[in-house]
């Protein structure tokens, strides 16, 4: 009967690992959205996103953005390419999520 444990805890283990590090690899990505929406509107503060939905098969993600300030508004970043595009008039946007929030 011990025999039938080790396979057992094996299983939860690798389970583990690899939902674990999906789980860092998307706070990792979250981090790296954050601080280029920062960078590219010259903000000392870090960006907050919020409302994330995943598109294109996981490449892409849609989501909102707040600054400490007034500013605020919507993101399109494609993981794959590392192309950020701000605000709903970006065409890269309209491609992706238009049909998300709406």
């Amino acid at each position: 009967m011990h025999n039938l444990w080790i396979p057992v805890v094996a299983i939860f283990v690798v389970a583990g690992l690899i939902f674990g590090g999906q789980a860092y690899s998307e706070a990792q990505r979250d981090a790296h959205i954050a601080e280029t929406i920062s960078e590219r509107l010259n903000s000392q503060a870090p960006a907050e996103i919020s409302n994330l939905a995943t598109v294109n098969k996981g490449y892409g993600v849609c989501g909102d953005y707040a600054l400490s300030g007034a500013e605020s508004g919507r993101f399109y970043y494609n993981s794959n390419t590392k192309r950020l595009a701000l605000g709903t008039d970006a065409p890269l946007y309209r491609d992706n999520c238009e049909s998300v929030y709406n």
